[in-house]
């Protein structure tokens, strides 16, 4: 069987998107048409996406309220006008499933070449789906630039984390840039983080190649249940670790068996509209454990603080850590 979605894929997509603007359709013939050949669900969501386009929303609109509003004059001046209205009043639908028509039978090197940004708060966790079907769980304070074409998906980390489901796609390679790494995949499901100066990588399903941006020598493939680390230009060898099937910061968790302080704060400020200062440098070595509650960042200090013999300073703007 051929997956190649083809033109004729591309017409019944418009189609179906049609019909679903038109009014009802048959649910179950078009469940068949979706499952019959992979890749017709995304080609669908991206036509649909396409058609539900602010700028091209408005146009059907007043060209549909034109058509009535000339409907309603016939209706004043002729005694037969209810007949005649209804008829200019399908006139316009059909006006409008030509327009939608025109606008869906785009070349889908238009309609698949989408651009967007997605980012969250501090302390928001929040879930976006892309347009090739792919999600992404993005962490607080994070950011993703997201283009996807015909020939290629790509995704910009500029700050925070974010978990990455791709969706398969042989004839499209999902790279994801954060810092100075840079992430290929054709589908799997990985964690990639900014902490300070490092980029961390954590992949749950799949494989992923991963490499520093300006040295694609370093690179080093990234297996199911294994992790790796960009540090001074080149990622580490991948080490083994459990996976779970939700990362704890989503529900707000955060658990380390073995962190330097500077790795552990970035993690807290994406939680916290204050900022995280340290007096004494050195304090960044001190290595902790535990399992922390990412949104009560002046607890998990002081606690932190007792064990490792230093103080937390709470100001209105940041908490400032000091030796005793």
């Amino acid at each position: 069987m051929n997956d190649k979605i083809t033109e004729q894929d591309e017409e019944e997509a418009a189609l179906w998107v049609s019909r679903h603007l038109g009014g009802p359709v048959d649910v179950m013939a078009f469940a068949q048409w979706m499952g019959d050949k992979p890749g017709r669900r995304e080609l669908f969501d991206a036509m649909w996406g396409n058609c539900m386009d602010d700028s091209v929303t408005a146009s059907l609109q007043e060209h549909s309220a034109e058509q009535i509003t000339a409907a309603d004059a016939a209706n004043d001046d002729a005694p037969t006008a209810g007949p005649a209205r209804r008829l200019m009043v399908l006139g316009a639908v059909a006006a409008v499933l030509m327009v939608v028509a025109a606008v869906v039978w785009l070349p889908m090197s238009q309609v698949q070449a989408t651009s967007e940004s997605h980012q969250t708060a501090i302390g928001e966790v929040r879930e976006v789906a892309l347009a090739d079907g792919s999600t992404v769980l993005l962490n607080g304070a994070s950011a993703i630039d997201v283009q996807i074409g015909e020939d290629g998906r790509h995704v910009t980390l500029t700050e925070g984390e974010a978990l990455f489901d791709v969706a398969h796609d042989a004839d499209r390679p999902f790279t994801v840039a954060a810092g100075a790494g840079e992430v290929t995949v054709l589908g799997t499901r990985f964690d990639i983080a900014l902490n300070d100066d490092q980029v961390e990588l954590e992949v749950s399903r799949g494989l992923v190649r991963f490499a520093a941006a300006d040295a694609e020598d370093s690179a080093v493939l990234v297996r199911r249940a294994q992790r790796s680390t960009l540090a001074d230009g080149a990622p580490t060898a991948p080490a083994s670790y459990a996976p779970r099937s939700e990362p704890d910061w989503r529900s707000g968790w955060l658990e380390v068996s073995d962190m330097p302080l500077s790795q552990l704060i970035p993690r807290l400020e994406r939680w916290s509209a204050k900022t995280i200062e340290l007096e004494d440098p050195a304090l960044l070595d001190r290595r902790v454990a535990g399992r922390f509650l990412l949104t009560e960042t002046g607890a998990v200090l002081s606690g932190l603080g007792t064990m490792q013999g230093f103080s937390v300073h709470e100001t209105e703007t940041s908490f400032v850590i000091r030796r005793p």
